[in-house]
């Protein structure tokens, strides 16, 4: 199964952990809050082999998380130093660190703590707090879509439906979604002009949305029984973003996707 691409998403979450959710950048980063800057450091404090650190410095320099600085000594070696976004990192790194001293050591274990600098003294608790101050438990908040309206792209996948019915859904999706209002985030557009220009505005969700659609479909093809899942998915996601091209070019949904719909799915044994 093909690597999910999740620079495009919606969840603020998944596209951050596009950015730096690896466990070596993790780290590099941590160094970095504890004033590590040359490749040296970071290789000596993590024990990793010089071209995976190469790779992750340089993803972290082209996210804008760290910069590439002459020596600050005048030396002829280079330093990686935190940009005001890296530094931002201090705070889900402390409710990590904090997660994991409730959750991964014994009492008496020893370990790392975190001080204010000022007096010593260990850093407080982080708390969630709501606008008026309030402290919420874990069960006291919800995610909620911060656009209103727009049509559902993905039939649900926990309703009785079957997955032949959720694979036709999906391109029922794609057809209300061309009657929907149009917004710069209308994955009909966006998936195709992603697809054919990659600096176009809505290439990363473009390609973020293929790969979804991609696992979505071999999901329900392999639960329909299809003889070859991976193949079946291929096709009709080539058929999707044929028709999402359609749309872009004609602004008008091609009459004959449901009919291509059905011969794939009787092709590949889904009655």
């Amino acid at each position: 199964m093909r690597k999910t691409d999740l620079s495009g998403a919606s969840c603020p979450i998944a596209r951050s952990l596009s950015d730096i959710g690896d466990w070596w950048s993790l780290l590099i980063v941590r160094d970095a809050l504890s004033g590590m800057t040359r490749f040296s450091e970071f290789q000596r404090s993590l024990g990793c082999a010089r071209n995976i650190l190469s790779a992750r410095l340089a993803k972290l320099v082209e996210r804008d998380v760290l910069a590439v600085a002459p020596a600050s000594d005048g030396s002829a070696y280079t330093e990686y130093r935190l940009t005001e976004k890296g530094k931002r990192l201090r705070v889900p790194l402390v409710a990590l660190r904090q997660w994991g001293e409730d959750h991964l050591f014994d009492a008496a274990e020893e370990r790392l703590g975190l001080v204010d600098k000022r007096d010593g003294l260990p850093v407080a608790r982080l708390e969630l707090r709501a606008h008026d101050g309030r402290v919420l438990s874990p069960d006291d908040v919800e995610t909620r879509n911060r656009r209103d309206g727009g049509v559902q792209d993905f039939p649900d996948e926990t309703d009785d439906t079957s997955p032949r019915e959720r694979l036709q859904g999906v391109f029922e999706a794609q057809r209300l979604s061309c009657d929907a209002p149009e917004s710069p985030g209308g994955f009909s557009v966006d998936i195709a002009g992603g697809f054919r220009d990659p600096t176009y505005p809505g290439a990363r969700q473009a390609r973020f949305h293929k790969d979804r659609l991609y696992g979505y479909v071999c999901r329900q093809a392999e639960r329909a029984g299809a003889r070859e899942p991976e193949a079946l998915a291929e096709q009709l996601v080539m058929l999707y973003t044929g028709a999402a091209d359609h749309v872009l070019r004609t602004r008008r949904y091609p009459d004959s996707v449901g009919k291509a719909v059905d011969v794939l799915l009787a092709t590949h044994g889904i009655d």
